[in-house]
């Protein structure tokens, strides 16, 4: 007889199975800064993201968002609830950010490391950009490293989630609990 990739869990068995892995690890993953963020999709999915990497603490840099939007809770899958999230204006950002260090931006930059190449610190902030301009010089001048996220297609960006969920698998590789 073959093996098979077994039966897919149902959502009680899988709730089961979180409840579990949870009280056995703490949320040591990664600050995630989000520069400039505007679609609740994409702000939804930030924080499902953080939550499910173990991230406990997501700062929403720029412009108010109305996090009560029921859009972002239920792309968030309720995860809202469970993380620290912080609205900051950016001018207070730049001014707390030593706090944050050492800060990696996800971004094409001329100094960006290839993210399969280069170690990422245990005790970091990853900062990703707005969905149309990237991160903003400013915010962009705090960080001390970029990483990259080598392509193979025709395209040369993703989704910034995408590009989030990325580098918080590698620093969850690399820091395994």
């Amino acid at each position: 007889m073959t093996e098979n990739a077994g039966k897919q869990l149902g959502t009680k068995a899988l709730f089961q199975q979180q409840q579990q892995s949870q009280t056995k690890q703490a949320r040591t993953g990664p600050v995630i800064i989000a520069d400039g963020l505007r679609t609740p999709e994409n702000i939804g999915s930030l924080i499902r993201l953080a939550d499910a990497m173990g991230s406990k603490r997501v700062l929403l840099v720029g412009e108010e968002t109305d996090l009560s939007s029921k859009k972002i809770s239920r792309i968030a899958r309720g995860t809202d609830k469970h993380i620290e999230i912080e609205q900051i204006p950016k001018q207070q950002f730049l001014n707390r950010s030593a706090g944050l260090q050492p800060l990696i931006a996800i971004e094409l930059t001329t100094q960006s490391e290839n993210l399969l190449e280069t170690a990422l610190p245990t005790q970091c902030s990853l900062v990703v950009g707005s969905e149309r301009h990237g991160i903003s010089e400013e915010v962009l001048g705090c960080c001390q490293r970029s990483v990259y996220i080598p392509m193979f297609g025709i395209n040369g960006s993703m989704n910034v989630t995408h590009a989030l969920a990325m580098v918080l698998y590698e620093w969850r590789r690399q820091h395994r609990d």
